[in-house]
């Protein structure tokens, strides 16, 4: 494996460890901030100081990406297959013979709004409808 490879690797692993940091991250202020607001239920969940203290945690990795893709942009260092065209493209696929029917469509977008709705089901059971009010009404 050659030198160049090896970094565009080495900036995929590190991008996708920032991605996965900041997504713990997100989750333990939630889940904490749940844990809090059980106690008071005017507490907030996202508070600087908890935002600040995970960013210890998340900033290594995000350093660490922005180095690496700084290096590849140095040093030119990039996949020689982006610019390459596609090979054997299923115009089939593509047409309309090849779309989703009538039905399938219609079952995909049932699904998508009964997802949506257990989404805005499970936000009011949350509380997270008062905080949107509460949000909304001081910025108008």
């Amino acid at each position: 494996m050659g030198k160049r490879k090896a970094l565009l690797i080495l900036q995929s692993v590190f991008c996708v460890l920032t991605a996965v940091a900041l997504v713990v991250a997100d989750l333990s202020i939630y889940f904490e901030g749940v844990a809090l607001k059980a106690e008071d239920p005017m507490a907030d969940i996202y508070t600087a100081e908890a935002v600040a203290g995970r960013a210890v945690f998340v900033l290594p990795f995000f350093l660490i990406a922005v180095i690496v893709t700084l290096i590849c942009a140095v040093l030119g260092v990039r996949d020689e297959k982006a610019d390459k065209p596609a090979v054997r493209v299923d115009i089939k696929k593509n047409s309309e013979g090849g779309r989703l029917s009538g039905t399938a469509l219609t079952a995909v977008r049932v699904v998508i709004l009964a997802l949506a709705l257990i989404c805005i089901v499970a936000g009011v059971i949350n509380g997270s409808m008062t905080d949107v009010f509460i949000k909304a009404s001081k910025i108008c």
